[in-house]
């Protein structure tokens, strides 16, 4: 196993995972399995990540492109590196999608979120 690969199993508490990482890329390929929701993007952005995710799905839903993350197909590995490389070489933009990405994610907290429920069901 390389040295600067550590792979976790499942965790309880992913917070301290998010609290650590800078960014978090959700490469799930369109052509084997559509991410239906996208919790682990929204969880990515309730900790002010910004987030690189599919561009279909629901996970894709979440992420408004060049706003609070980025919308881009896994095999555009070209792309997502562009990306990233303009992520962490151009701070304002960083915070502006961390800024983002934190808003957005209020739109599923869970006052926003029995809200919405109570209003349906009104």
């Amino acid at each position: 196993m390389k040295e600067d690969l550590i792979v976790y199993p499942r965790q309880a508490d992913v917070a301290e995972f998010y609290n650590g990482a800078s960014l978090v890329l959700n490469l799930s390929d369109k052509d084997r399995f559509i991410e239906t929701f996208g919790l682990t993007a929204l969880e990515a952005m309730s900790a002010g990540l910004p987030v690189i995710v599919p561009t279909v799905g629901g996970i894709a839903e979440l992420v408004e492109d060049s706003v609070n993350g980025y919308k881009i197909d896994v095999r555009d590995i070209d792309r997502i590196a562009e990306r990233i490389g303009n992520i962490f070489t151009d701070k304002l933009l960083y915070l502006r999608l961390s800024e983002n990405a934190l808003s957005a994610s209020k739109k599923y907290d869970e006052t926003s979120m029995i809200d919405h429920i109570y209003e349906i069901l009104q």
